[in-house]
């Protein structure tokens, strides 16, 4: 092949790479199910200082594991997007962040509690 063809071909390459990319080709996949500790710790406002809860993902599904006094919904993404609802004595956290690997982080706020923070979890089973 001569250096032209050789040109054409990489600037091809670059460009279905870019493409895919761009569209989330690249991105690895994951099964996120499982039993998750998830540790809360408060950073703004008079909440709690810290929460240690339990939720189960099955099938990006989240929901409440074992004996806790808050309900969990919401669902991880095959891409490890976390986006929750941690709803307890009435009041309501919206919980945003990533899972990957085994354990995930991110940040929660409730206009309710007027309260804000982060979270780290960590695969159990």
């Amino acid at each position: 092949m001569t250096s032209a063809g050789y040109s054409g071909l990489t600037a091809a390459l670059i460009g279905v790479a870019s493409a895919a990319h761009a569209q989330g080709g690249f991105a690895v996949r994951q099964n996120h199910d499982g039993i998750y500790a998830v540790d809360i710790v408060t950073r703004q406002g008079s909440c709690d200082r810290d929460y240690h809860w339990k939720i189960s993902v099955s099938g990006g599904r989240v929901s409440s594991a074992g004996d806790t006094p808050m309900q969990a919904s919401g669902q991880v993404n095959q891409r490890g997007i976390v986006e929750l609802a941690f709803q307890r004595f009435g009041q309501v956290a919206t919980v945003i962040g990533t899972f990957g690997m085994g354990s995930g982080s991110g940040s929660w706020s409730s206009t309710t509690m007027q309260c804000a923070g982060s979270w780290r979890a960590t695969r159990q089973g």
